[in-house]
């Protein structure tokens, strides 16, 4: 299981996307499933593919994105060891 994580500096997405920026997260959310992985929260997104090459074909994917490539401010990627989902335990009425 991998995670691509970023960060965009909204004056760049302004700047080389245009507007309304928030558009360009819709982009990336396609462009990331194309690749096998899927929406967490915010910008991170998970793969529970366990092959480093769908992390390489993303990024690859991503830096074909001239203004993606312009607005991001960090971009990571990391192998997700334990992954626990406490969601519900917040969910359940008490």
């Amino acid at each position: 299981m991998f995670a691509i994580t970023f960060d965009m500096l909204v004056s760049d997405l302004e700047k080389y996307y245009g507007t309304p920026y928030h558009s360009a997260y819709t982009e990336i959310k396609k462009v990331l499933s194309d690749c096998g992985f899927y929406w967490i929260q915010g910008s991170v997104y998970v793969t529970e593919d366990q092959n480093l090459y769908v992390v390489t074909k993303a990024m690859n994917a991503l830096d074909r994105i001239d203004w993606f490539r312009k607005s991001v401010r960090d971009i990571r990627a990391f192998e997700i060891k334990n992954w626990s989902d406490f969601t519900t335990m917040f969910k359940i009425e008490k």
